[in-house]
């Protein structure tokens, strides 16, 4: 996993470089936008890993796990430790009712109709 992603317990990952905690394997389920919202008020009220302090993260924030090279065991411009989730959502909007996500599998960013996708959701918080 390298020095930059360190485990904090099974659920989490501390990213060395940026100081995010991030949820290890984002939600089960795959969600239009505006409920990513609902399943984080869940993980707060749940006080999931310990915190009530998760948040959507911004596209920034999820942009910055976007790895420069593929990873070959799983294909995917993330590191391993996080999954095999493809498609994160991010809580930047843009007009036209539409959402930024991350492709893990392309390594980019993307706008898409809020409602018209299904994707996961990790959650982060600040880890320092």
């Amino acid at each position: 996993m390298g020095q930059r992603f360190m485990f904090q317990g099974d659920e989490v990952v501390l990213d060395n470089q940026t100081g995010l905690l991030w949820q290890r394997g984002g939600s089960e389920d795959r969600m239009v936008w505006k409920d990513g919202f609902r399943y984080i008020d869940e993980l707060n009220r749940k006080q999931f890993a310990g915190y009530s302090d998760w948040r959507y993260p911004s596209k920034d924030e999820l942009e910055s796990l976007v790895l420069p090279e593929e990873d070959r065991r799983t294909g995917l411009f993330v590191d391993p430790a996080f999954g095999t989730q493809r498609n994160c959502w991010s809580s930047t909007e843009a007009e036209g009712h539409r959402a930024c996500y991350v492709d893990f599998y392309y390594g980019d960013i993307y706008l898409v109709q809020e409602n018209y996708a299904n994707y996961f959701i990790r959650a982060v918080r600040d880890g320092r």
